[in-house]
């Protein structure tokens, strides 16, 4: 996961969660699974698409595969957003304290680490192998 997937996936999902609250959905109905897990899928798939032509990271890391000069899509963003939003956001998250809130992110975090990590070639590539990515991440 690189940077400018991330800024753009939480974008997507920040500014999808306002259009659907300003259209009458209560927090109960968005925040209910599986709709964060859906919500983080579609922002992760928003963040891929709207890369795929520009993504000159993961042109150049995935050079040595034979895609080089070829964008390259960046499927490991679909799994790791839905998997960051969908254990990330729940009903009464915002008033939990702030170290249950911060558990929660460290761990949805992890666990998206972990389904991103087989998808993306370019952190692959960049570490010298999936055990280097691994350790990496």
């Amino acid at each position: 996961m690189f940077c400018a997937d991330w800024a753009l996936m939480f974008g997507f999902c920040g500014a999808s969660l306002r259009q659907l609250r300003a259209a009458g959905f209560s927090d109960d109905a968005l925040l209910r699974s599986p709709a964060p897990a859906v919500l983080g899928a579609v922002s992760g798939t928003f963040a891929a698409l709207v890369l795929y032509p520009l993504d000159f990271v993961r042109q150049t890391a995935t050079a040595a595969t034979g895609t080089a000069g070829r964008p390259v899509f960046a499927w490991s963003s679909i799994p790791f957003g839905a998997c960051a939003f969908g254990l990330f956001l729940r009903p009464g998250g915002a008033d939990a304290p702030l170290s249950d809130r911060a558990a929660r992110a460290l761990g949805a975090s992890a666990v998206a680490l972990a389904a991103e990590l087989p998808l993306d070639r370019a952190k692959i590539a960049l570490a010298g192998g999936l055990r280097n990515a691994a350790l990496v991440t």
